[in-house]
């Protein structure tokens, strides 16, 4: 297998002498892609993840590349770009809009609609000012991509409607059919073919994408009982077992686990956790807004004896508690988005910033909390997790 800058240089070296706008260099999968594959125009390239990195197969690059490549372009050959209809949002987060609607935004954003938007200097010559909206448009957003493609950079302004070429809109309505056909394809238990109602039973593991429904997983996965309490992670990460046998120590619905969660201060194992729950643990951001967390983090011997929160929590736990006790009430924003908490002389700075208030603090300004303040309400958070156990 290959990665993927060799794979843009395999691709670079097919469409050598292609004419279509696609850039080789934008090959790459996207961060919140459902699936596992990713597009070069209208062709899906299969990823496969190893030892923590995406690479590829050289044949699947080649192909996808030469398929582009083989394509007759005429670029005077043109189609309307219709007024599409507004993108939904699936239920799992997921903005789902075609291509057209994407483009439609983009000339939107843009004012070349209504006019061009651009702000001449004063004593600009007469060419500059003969420039039109679709020339605003093109130059602004020339490098404006889908699926490897430059679509903006294709755009031509006729009678009043923008104009694509054909062989363009027909790769990127191939390419949006196919990606449709894999948003479905994820939401499909890989054990029983159920199908859910969002991307919650998605999991990312260390070689791509599972999908599991929380019956298959409470059926197949073990429910983690403590059996690594005290171990250190070093000799888990080296001898086993795999963290993908248990379910997720934290999620309240079953779940797979991808990861070995542990104690960097002390070494020592906590459980297992899915890859959501152990990235959100790893930022410190919003972990303890889930149920059982503080449970979780104290399963560390070392940070249970001492009765303390890793390092990376303590500000998190100052922020839930501002939040609960100073917020407005039923505010939905992250914790690390409304309260900002700020290491001063003696104690800490905060504002705390709700939606529905521009601005919401008990007092002018930033308020203070004090050094002895700060650890009476981690002392009370760490009772009560461990209040939990009982």
């Amino acid at each position: 297998m290959i990665t993927r800058k060799t794979a843009v240089l395999y691709l670079s070296d097919a469409i050598r002498a292609c004419s279509i706008p696609v850039v080789p260099e934008l090959f790459r999968r996207k961060d919140r892609a459902s699936h596992d594959f990713v597009f070069f125009g209208h062709v899906p390239v299969r990823a496969y993840k190893h030892a923590g990195q995406w690479k590829f197969m050289p044949r699947d690059v080649l192909q996808a590349g030469r398929t582009v490549a083989e394509l007759p372009w005429d670029p005077q050959d043109l189609v309307c770009l219709e007024h599409a209809e507004e993108g939904t949002r699936s239920s799992d987060g997921f903005t789902c809009t075609g291509w057209r609607t994407e483009i439609r935004h983009v000339i939107h954003s843009a004012g070349a609609d209504s006019g061009c938007g651009c702000h001449l200097p004063q004593g600009a010559t007469a060419h500059q000012r003969r420039h039109t909206a679709s020339d605003c448009v093109l130059r602004r957003y020339q490098d404006y991509s889908i699926a490897c493609t430059l679509p903006m950079r294709a755009l031509v302004r006729v009678s009043g409607n923008w104009m694509i070429p054909r062989t363009l809109a027909s790769i990127l309505d191939r390419r949006d059919e196919q990606e449709s056909t894999f948003h479905a394809a994820g939401q499909r238990c890989d054990h029983c073919g159920d199908a859910g109602s969002d991307g919650s039973w998605r999991t990312p593991t260390a070689g791509g994408w599972r999908t599991v429904c929380p019956a298959c997983a409470a059926a197949t996965l073990q429910r983690y009982r403590r059996e690594l309490q005290g171990v250190p992670y070093a000799r888990v990460r080296e001898h086993g077992p795999s963290a993908a046998g248990f379910l997720c120590a934290v999620c309240e619905t079953a779940r797979p686990a991808t990861d070995w969660d542990h104690c960097h201060g002390h070494g020592l194992i906590r459980g297992p956790l899915c890859g959501s729950c152990n990235t959100m643990e790893g930022q410190g951001k919003d972990f303890l807004a889930r149920p059982g967390s503080v449970w979780h983090l104290l399963r560390c011997d070392g940070c249970r004896a001492r009765r303390i929160l890793p390092p990376h929590h303590r500000l998190a736990a100052l922020r839930r508690h501002l939040h609960l006790t100073r917020g407005v009430r039923g505010c939905e924003w992250p914790l690390h988005m409304h309260v900002v908490l700020e290491e001063a002389d003696h104690g800490y700075n905060f504002t705390v910033r709700c939606r529905g208030s521009l601005h919401r603090t008990r007092g002018e300004g930033s308020l203070r909390l004090t050094y002895e303040e700060a650890e009476q309400i981690l002392s009370r958070t760490v009772e009560e997790g461990l209040a939990q156990d009982a």
